[in-house]
């Protein structure tokens, strides 16, 4: 027998197993190594992972009518579908780095482990390891590709920062043509991020040579196409829908090329326009784009307001929303479009302000217009309620003005026509249900000679089966009804209302009720309706007057400030002036036309304007305005001092000292004359009034605060200080000198607690009269907040030794408090009087906020003070506001809030919406804090006034509270 083999094979074997060794760096190890690591492990997660990225794309549902994205998009429940795959992904790629630690794959295997974290949202993980690749790796090739993934780990985390230094890093490098090709797509998506569609196209562009795959890079190049479409670049445009058309694309992105080389082809005569029109009618009748006729219809009439018909362009809109569909909220941009032609070209406002309307019930909440969709069906809803409120006015007036013969002619007439029309509209309607009894009839037959589905089903497919016509349906639902929880009797319950099956709904009684009334009954009942809706008597007429100007005041607002529609502007703010020539807006409404005119262009008007402000308006801020552009701002400023000024006021009153209070309040007018508290101000004097002057001196002041003060909500208390007033002085009560001045004060703490600094609102803090004219005798000492139960005992022990005296107790509702209090005794009564009984002062929030109108208003970021994610938050910001918010003129201060948690402040917002308005758009994906995930953090928005309160209290869920019940 031959042993030679057997030597040879136990040498081989020997040599084999000294090569499996981890720890040894000959070359048969490492030959060994490196292709067990490759071929097994590394090869199996990288596999896996081509597999869950190429899922990813396919399972996005793209919307063709937005720009592309470059990356798929993730969130929360993509990657918890993922994440079994991608832990099984991980566990394949550990296996190399644990048991292969000298082969030259496990910087790529560190690589796939990292790209795991990346699709499983862990991006602070992804960041540390592509970051190990980067520091330890010798390939070059490797280093790129962790930088790269690094990059895209930064902006998903919102450090735009350092994925800027990672580019700037990799721009001195040389790259391989698959590192460089996804280089440059994240710097695309670095600049869609950062708004900068010049650098998004230009990496775009540089990115489309260096792709493999054909397919990848024809949906990169619609992007890119979409892009030059955006930027009016349309020969561009089309030049990249024709390489499109030119590789095979898949059938989407062919047929939608198709559909948009309609858009940028360039109209040089009759025959190019007739040549698109049959091409879109081609697209039309062919069956494979069956789905997609509500689209073609849609890019029709985008064709036709190209060439300004803007008849044609609604019609095939029209078309467009009667059409079934599958694509993702096709209806939703119809609508747009539509009320974007009545709003820009038409200037029909109230027909946009329908369809801007039905287009937030079906617009995707995410995309980026969804904001700007909804401010506008606001600003139009506004609109129409401030249009139809004039023209209903005006007619109810106009027939209330005829003679009553000839009204009640008039309203029979209206009566018995809307009658008519009622009984057309049932007869249609009986027509309609025998039609469909007859077709129901119809196709029951049918399906009993069949066993098989008919034509009633467009497909051959049983209704609830095709997911075409249920998703049809449905929003054809939502639109009409809007998005309504699934219950019994929906059509009669309003949104919102409670399921509670035991309700009883009356809407089919009343409806009985109607039927069952003979047609004379029925317009006799109208005929009283409309009377009673006339404004027949002297006080309903005025009140239609008050409707009307305050109408024609809100709709020149809407003109000026959010249709930008200075012509009409003009003429409603002229017709305000002409019907209300004292109007109480006179001053504002003199601003705005001398703004408009300086618009027009007519300067002749501006200066007319000009001169009847300063003439008739001199001390107002619209008078200011006139030579100081800049006035809102720092009147802005002026009114936190004047806040801080009446604060001390307020409380030296409540400390009964009462020269020093007045010595604050005078010098508050005299330094702020147009701050934003000056009912309270001129409230407070009259409370010092009372302590300290004759009883005529406050009588007259009351008188010329509710001349002066109308629309205030002090009135009441001063009506109720009035009312005591009369009262006293018809059972000659009244005292005839001043009160003598209050006695030393015993102080019992050194300083005030912050329950003492009172509220800034003088509305909360004197919505009770007792709180209005505490009367404490003077050998009673002021107690402070922590002796509450001792005051009580000093205040039973003088009440009982105190006479009693006329005392006036009507109850007030307490707004901060929401309790009923009692009023005390005014210290009114002749000095025969013994003194007043001390009262029991009611527990009263002083510090209550309130939603009150207010000058200024600031944007509050409440965060975590040691989390990365908000480092160098404020510069952040800075650039935020330079490039979204730059004509604003934003401060921007931060502080520490509490223990752990730090506090920026962002002021000064004069307009409370644009606070608001900036306050959600910190959601989107642009804002420092958009793309933070993870970390609690709080934004909101607080009145100046409020912010002051909100200072002392530090209760932030409290104020959370307030914030989401007022705004």
């Amino acid at each position: 027998m031959n042993k030679k083999p057997l030597h040879v094979l136990f040498l081989l074997t020997g040599l084999l197993l000294a090569g499996c060794s981890a720890e040894r760096n000959n070359p048969l190890s490492k030959a060994y190594h490196n292709t067990t690591a490759r071929y097994n492990g590394y090869f199996l997660a990288k596999e896996k992972m081509r597999l869950v990225e190429e899922g990813l794309k396919e399972k996005t549902q793209y919307d063709y009518n937005q720009v592309l994205p470059i990356y798929p998009p993730l969130d929360s429940l993509t990657a918890k579908a993922m994440a079994a795959e991608l832990e099984d992904i991980k566990k394949k790629a550990s296996h190399p780095i644990q048991y292969h630690k000298n082969s030259k794959w496990i910087d790529n295997s560190y690589i796939v482990i990292g790209k795991a974290n990346f699709y499983e949202l862990n991006y602070q993980e992804a960041v540390r390891t592509f970051k190990y690749v980067n520091a330890n790796s010798k390939q070059a090739a490797d280093r790129h590709e962790a930088l790269v993934w690094l990059m895209r780990s930064f902006i998903q985390l919102g450090e735009m920062e350092n994925a800027q230094q990672v580019s700037e890093h990799l721009r001195k490098e040389r790259l391989n043509r698959e590192n460089a090709r996804e280089l440059y797509l994240a710097r695309a998506q670095y600049h869609f991020l950062e708004g900068d569609t010049t650098s998004l196209i230009e990496n775009l562009a540089l990115s489309l040579p260096n792709f493999e795959n054909r397919d990848d890079q024809s949906r990169a190049r619609f992007t890119l196409a979409q892009l030059y479409q955006l930027t009016n670049q349309n020969q561009e445009a089309y030049e990249h829908y024709s390489q499109i058309l030119g590789s095979n694309p898949p059938y989407d992105l062919g047929f939608f090329s198709r559909l948009y080389l309609g858009q940028v082809t360039e109209l040089s005569d009759a025959q190019d326009k007739e040549r698109i029109e049959k091409y879109y009618e081609k697209l039309l009748k062919d069956e494979k784009n069956k789905e997609y006729r509500d689209k073609i219809y849609y890019e029709m009439a985008q064709f036709e307001l190209r060439q300004q018909h803007y008849d044609k362009a609604l019609n095939l809109l029209q078309q467009s929303l009667k059409t079934p569909g599958t694509l993702a909220n096709q209806k939703a941009y119809s609508y747009v479009a539509a009320g974007e032609i009545y709003f820009d070209k038409l200037h029909k406002y109230d027909l946009s302000a329908a369809y801007y309307d039905s287009a937030v019930q079906v617009y995707p909440k995410g995309a980026r217009e969804y904001e700007a969709v909804a401010e506008r069906r606001d600003v139009l809803a506004d609109f129409a309620l401030q249009y139809n409120t004039i023209q209903t006015q005006d007619s109810l007036q106009h027939i209330a003005r005829m003679p009553e013969t000839e009204r009640t002619t008039y309203l029979e007439q209206l009566v018995q026509q809307e009658e008519e029309a009622r009984q057309q509209a049932l007869a249609l309607q009986q027509e309609k249900q025998e039609q469909e009894k007859q077709q129901n009839r119809s196709n029951s037959r049918n399906q009993n000679d069949s066993a098989f589905p008919t034509e009633s089903s467009a497909n051959g497919v049983w209704y609830f089966d095709n997911p075409t016509a249920m998703a049809s349906a449905h929003a054809e639902f939502v639109r009409r009804w809007g998005d309504r929880p699934n219950q019994d009797f929906w059509r009669t319950r309003r949104r919102g209302e409670s399921t509670n099956e035991a309700e009883v709904v009356r809407t089919p009684a009343v409806a009985t009720i109607e039927k069952q009334l003979s047609p004379e009954e029925r317009a006799q009942v109208k005929l009283q309706e409309y009377l009673k809706a006339l404004p027949l008597t002297t006080a309903a007429m005025l009140r239609s007057e008050k409707q009307v100007e305050e109408a024609l005041f809100r709709l020149g607002n809407i003109y000026a400030q959010h249709l930008a529609d200075t012509e009409r502007g003009i003429t409603t703010y002229e017709e305000l002036l002409k019907r209300f020539p004292k109007t109480e807006h006179a001053a504002e409404t003199y601003y705005s036309l001398y703004l408009l005119y300086g618009k027009s262009g007519d300067t002749a008007k501006q200066q007319a304007y000009y001169q009847n402000i300063k003439q008739q308006f001199p001390n107002t801020t619209f008078a200011r305005l006139l030579d100081d552009a800049g006035f809102m701002t720092k009147n802005a400023a002026d009114n936190e001092k004047a806040h801080v000024l009446y604060d001390s006021a307020y409380a030296h009153y409540r400390a009964q000292e009462y020269a020093e209070a007045k010595k604050q309040i005078d010098q508050l007018v005299s330094q702020y004359p147009l701050n934003d508290i000056q009912d309270k101000v001129a409230f407070l004097e009259a409370l010092l009034i009372a302590r300290t002057e004759k009883p005529e001196v406050l009588k007259e002041h009351l008188q010329r605060f509710k001349a002066k003060f109308k629309g205030s909500s002090l009135l009441p208390q001063a009506d109720q200080l009035l009312a005591s007033y009369q009262e006293l002085e018809q059972t000659n009560q009244l005292r005839k000198d001043a009160p003598p001045a209050p006695a030393p004060k015993l102080v019992i703490t050194a300083q005030a607690t912050p329950e003492e600094k009172v509220s800034t609102e003088i509305a909360t803090a004197t919505a009770s009269v007792s709180h209005v004219l505490p009367q404490t005798p003077p050998a009673t000492p002021t107690v402070k907040e922590p002796f509450k139960e001792e005051a009580k005992a000093v205040a039973a022990q003088a009440e009982a030794a105190a006479p009693k005296q006329t005392a006036i107790e009507p109850d007030i509702k307490e707004e901060a408090a929401g309790e009923q209090t009692k009023t005390a005794e005014l210290n009114l009564q002749p000095d025969s009087a013994s003194t007043s009984a001390v009262p029991i002062m009611p527990d009263v929030d002083a510090l209550a906020y309130e939603a009150a109108v207010d000058s200024a208003y600031y944007f509050v970021l409440v965060y975590p003070s040691g989390e990365a994610a908000f480092k160098d938050v404020l510069l952040k910001y800075e650039k935020y506001n330079n490039t979204y918010y730059k004509n604003q003129g934003l401060a921007i201060d931060s502080a520490s809030f509490s223990a752990g948690k730090s506090m920026l402040v962002m002021r000064t917002f004069t307009d409370p919406k644009l606070a608001l308005s900036y306050n959600i758009k910190q959601k989107a994906p642009q804002a420092p804090v958009g793309r933070i995930r993870g970390v609690d953090f709080t934004t909101f928005v607080i009145s100046s006034a409020n912010y002051q309160k909100f200072l002392q209290k530090k209760d932030l869920d409290a104020y959370l509270t307030f914030f989401k019940n007022n705004y």
